[in-house]
């Protein structure tokens, strides 16, 4: 190839796609500035590191002083443990899931290319934002594939295999008829080569992540419904209305994933270990596009420095392991506001007064894929970037009649793309409970298998308690300063983005983003932290901008010391044995991990996984945590009707729950036996959970007495002898409230016993019964 046609190929148009670069944008400053700066550096960094972790008995102090040993003894263990528990070795134990999750991903990405070309051409597009988009697309076209066929009952590994095989051949096939047609583009967003010691800190980090989430998941909400729900789609053979779980009622974007990889897998349980694996993906692939979106309209350098500020923080590699929605939620979030962003430069940057349509038609594919991840997408991105698209017409002068028909244009292209996205999941619902966005509004829409008490029960549990101006400045402290899995650099540095005179009216408008982010955080969810974590990757581009307000020499040395030292706290955390970020076994057995997974929040799960005789199902009472259950079962959550109450008490009006009476006894056991049940599960731990003050709340017609009624009454059997200590809590961990109702059952789960690890005598209560049902002559 000649100089001159490679010159040609790379040239980009300015109106397309413009290359920021450092030396344009750093601003030098005086001294003054340098000294101010390094001051608010030390003491935002003393007030940071002052606070104890709010969700953990230590201090960032203590993490500091366990540093060294914490990441030495990850290289050289101080009593290594025998092979079979831990071992490099384990590691083949991870291929097949690694291979299922590289299988998606290849797919998605082949498919996204495919649509992209589709949606949003750009012949001049960078190679890492091309790949950004086309992630963007090709997982949420998975998601949608796998709802649309799982409906029909259409899970076959064979079809969705082929499916992803054929992308790939389609879009590989593509490539090389376009490269023998017409000369490469040669931007190989090479700019990293300059940059390889940022490559040697973020790869820990990355290498974390994706060992973490090669392990059984040990979150409360993850095993309940994200991994749950797809458990029994994958059991069922089909997606259907589950009535005994309304979470899996929710916008199901990414667990379309997790049963996608169930089905591929052909096993619900390390299937879902290779769907965390791709959602996992989110963490990195959302760095990928902050380094694009930095590199475009600030520098390489700053897009370079936030895209690790974002790899580094705890809060991505927690989400990214625990298999949450709010990966795809944050990735998805970020990738509308970059097509936004790419909409505004292409208007402003042409001649023409016609507004660029397919930016904001890939802004609404992505803002609906992030409603399709959680509900919260409707108001952290679907809303403010839909009134974005609404405005463009109007930032530049023309005729008022031209700019409002440009607005409606802008504003059903815009429309259109989230309906595209969001629109089968609303169907789905509507079909199901005659509510688009079932269980919420009720009031409006009503819904099946709902009812005015248990909408009453939602919004106490999901709405805030308070809106004083205290906690508006408590949670402000919460976000920036003071929770567990922050980043320090991601609140001390963005603020220095202000110090960039070239682009402060764009830095003004991601932090006017930032700040209505928290807002709508704290006026309408019920402040959840990982609720606020979407809005990161926005502060990590500021920051990374931040990091570059200067070109001294003497300020990149302090930076780059700051980052290498702050990371090793980081990698402590996440890696530690403290376990500050969640489940860090990275190289165990898994058959001893998924053994000594299995039991979380489900104390007795382990015990019926074991000793439970072949054809039995279980009917769990207040135990909503089945994921890891090896055998039928019937359970509902907090939030459903109490299958319990429905079956067995005889209701009266007016009378309370905990005044009802048990039905008569030969209703009950043909009740039982024609739902095959044989025996009960009660989860006495969780039941006093839900009853504590402040809680969800839990029906009072359950208690010890009545199961003890059941077996006077002959339908239940002697109850199961538990010797292993982990069946029982000491009541000194007990609330006031919690006690209080343990005491009210006294003597029928109060105990004495030897608890380790200090062998002796502890007052106990009985986490959990098990009880079989006696067989029908």
């Amino acid at each position: 190839m000649s100089s001159k046609r490679r010159t040609k190929s790379t040239t980009t148009p300015k109106t397309e796609q413009p290359r920021a670069t450092a030396e344009a944008l750093v601003e030098r400053g005086d001294p003054k500035i340098f000294v101010a700066i390094v001051v608010w550096l030390v003491i935002f960094g003393a007030i940071f590191f002052s606070f104890k972790l709010p969700n953990f008995p230590v201090s960032r102090a203590d993490v500091w002083q366990r540093v060294p040993w914490d990441l030495f003894d990850l290289i050289d263990p101080p009593n290594p443990v025998p092979a079979v528990v831990s071992s490099w070795g384990n590691l083949s134990q991870r291929v097949p899931p690694l291979l299922v999750a590289t299988a998606i991903l290849l797919g998605a990405w082949a498919t996204g290319q495919l649509l992209l070309r589709v949606v949003c051409p750009d012949p001049n597009r960078r190679t890492s934002e091309r790949t950004f988009f086309a992630f963007a697309l090709g997982l949420s076209a998975w998601s949608l594939i796998t709802l649309v066929l799982g409906w029909f009952g259409v899970l076959s590994r064979e079809l969705f295999g082929g499916l992803l095989a054929l992308a790939v051949l389609a879009e590989l096939g593509l490539r090389i008829f376009r490269r023998k047609s017409a000369p490469p583009n040669e931007d190989a967003d090479d700019h990293w080569r300059n940059y390889n010691l940022w490559l040697f800190i973020i790869v820990p980090f990355v290498l974390c992540m994706l060992l973490g989430a090669l392990l059984p998941s040990t979150d409360f909400d993850v095993l309940e419904y994200h991994l749950g729900g797809p458990k029994e789609y994958f059991q069922a053979g089909r997606i259907e209305m589950l009535p005994h779980n309304v979470y899996t009622s929710f916008p199901f974007g990414t667990e379309m994933l997790t049963l996608l990889s169930m089905v591929l897998l052909g096993d619900w349980y390390w299937g879902a270990v290779a769907g965390k694996v791709v959602l996992m993906s989110f963490g990195p692939l959302t760095a990928l596009g902050i380094y694009a979106a930095g590199s475009r309209w600030f520098s390489t350098r700053a897009g370079i420095y936030a895209a690790a500020i974002h790899l580094t923080t705890p809060w991505t590699y927690r989400i990214s392991t625990i298999a949450y929605a709010e990966g795809g939620l944050t990735f998805y979030l970020f990738a509308a506001l970059y097509a936004v962003m790419i909409g505004y430069e292409r208007f402003h940057a042409a001649a023409e007064v016609r507004v660029p349509w397919r930016p904001f038609l890939l802004a609404g594919l992505c803002a609906g894929s992030a409603m399709a991840c959680k509900y919260p997408g409707v108001l952290s991105v679907v809303i403010p970037l839909g009134i974005a698209a609404l405005a463009l017409p109007f930032t530049r002068p023309g005729e008022r009649a031209e700019q409002r028909g440009g607005a409606i244009r802008l504003g059903l292209i815009f429309a259109l793309g989230t309906a595209v996205t969001i629109g089968p999941w609303l169907i789905k619902n509507t079909i199901e409970t005659g509510n688009p966005v079932y269980p919420l509004v009720y009031s409006v829409f009503g819904g099946a298998d709902w009812d005015a008490d248990l909408n009453a029960k939602w919004k106490h549990g999901h709405s805030p308690n308070t809106y004083s101006p205290l906690d508006l400045a408590e949670k402000v402290m919460d976000v920036t300063v003071k929770s567990d899995w922050l980043s320090p650099f991601l609140f001390g540095l963005a603020p220095l983005a202000f110090l960039l005179k070239s682009k402060r009216r764009l830095v003004i408008w991601l932090w006017a983003y930032v700040g209505y982010l928290f807002l709508t955080y704290w006026i309408f969810t019920h402040r959840i932290d990982r609720f606020w974590v979407p809005l990161i990757p926005v502060v990590a581009l500021l920051a990374g901008v931040g990091a570059t307000w200067s070109a001294r020499l003497s300020w990149r040395i302090l930076w780059i010391g700051l980052f290498g030292v702050v990371s090793l706290y980081h990698l402590t955390m996440i890696s530690g044995p403290l376990s500050l970020c969640g489940y860090n076994a990275y190289l165990i057995d898994y058959p001893l991990a998924r053994q000594h997974t299995e039991g979380y929040y489900s104390p007795g799960l382990p015990k019926l996984n074991r000793e439970l005789p072949p054809g039995s199902k279980v009917l769990c009472v207040g135990n909503a945590v089945v994921f890891a259950a090896e055998f039928p079962n019937v359970y509902n959550t907090v939030f459903d009707y109490s299958i319990f109450d429905q079956w067995f008490a005889d209701k009266q009006p007016g009378v309370p729950a905990g005044e009802w009476k048990l039905r008569p006894a030969d209703e009950i056991r043909r009740k039982l036996h024609d739902a095959g049940i044989t025996h009960i599960y009660i989860n006495w731990a969780e039941i006093l959970r839900y009853r504590d003050a402040g809680s969800y709340g839990y029906t009072d017609f359950v208690t010890p007495a009545r199961f003890a009624e059941m077996q006077r009454m002959g339908i239940l059997g002697p109850q199961w002898p538990i010797k292993d200590s982990s069946g029982y809590g000491p009541l000194d961990d007990l609330s006031p409230t919690q006690l209080a109702d343990v005491q009210k059952w006294v003597p029928s789960l109060e105990r004495s016993i030897v608890m380790p690890p200090e062998n002796k005598a502890t007052a106990v209560y009985q986490r959990y019964q098990i009880f079989p049902v006696v067989k029908s002559d």
